[in-house]
């Protein structure tokens, strides 16, 4: 089986419109979730709530890599109109550059053999997905006992699908719901026409349960 990159332009273009063989036509919203510095330029995508224990150990980055620097989070929602009304993540971006990605490659942690098919990426047992940087890792105490900054957000009145937390030490992390909740998930580094890299997204594989047409 060969690799299916989705269309991601088209999913984060606000009001892009996927038609579906039962589920009607699926509609597109782009949510500026917020910004996530990066001190080093590693990126790591995990479930928060199983990789941010104080005892675990932490996941790998990715081997492509990026300046230090604050980068943007934006998360793609899916709408489904029939036969009810039901909104997912159906992926989460880290913009690196403000510019069209024309070719997509798996991000891949060391040592990860190259897959040939997209069952490729990380395992999300709690329903939620995120992206930090590889130092923030025992930035977030607590979280896996239901504890600290993170909690905070997902217990508070308004329980967003998608936020920004502020750990210690300076680090944040970008959490999102992952679609239609655990399961594995790919990540993809798009690179723009010079062979930079313009962003990372991870498919949240918003179609598993609809066939898009």
């Amino acid at each position: 089986m060969s690799m299916t990159v989705p269309d991601f332009a088209h999913w984060f273009t606000p009001g892009a419109v996927v038609p579906t063989e039962d589920r009607g036509d699926v509609v597109f919203r782009v949510r500026e979730v917020g910004e996530i510095t990066l001190p080093t330029g590693r990126l790591v995508a995990c479930d928060p709530i199983v990789h941010l224990g104080d005892d675990e150990e932490p996941p790998e980055p990715f081997v492509v890599g990026v300046p230090p620097g604050r980068y943007r989070v934006q998360t793609a929602e899916a709408s489904f109109t029939y036969p009810y009304g039901h909104t997912v993540n159906a992926a989460a971006r880290l913009v690196v550059r403000d510019v069209p990605a024309v070719r997509w490659e798996p991000a891949l942690v060391p040592g990860e053999p190259a897959p040939e098919d997209d069952c490729f990426g990380y395992g999300v047992d709690a329903g939620l997905g995120c992206f930090l940087d590889a130092a923030a890792h025992h930035s977030f105490p607590g979280t896996a006992d239901e504890e600290g900054v993170i909690w905070e957000v997902l217990d508070g009145p308004e329980n967003p699908d998608a936020f920004v937390a502020e750990g210690e030490n300076g680090h944040s992390v970008a959490v999102f719901g992952s679609g239609w909740g655990d399961g594995l998930y790919p990540t993809w580094v798009g690179r723009d026409a010079d062979g930079e890299v313009a962003c990372f997204v991870t498919d949240f594989r918003p179609f598993r349960f609809a066939k898009a047409l």
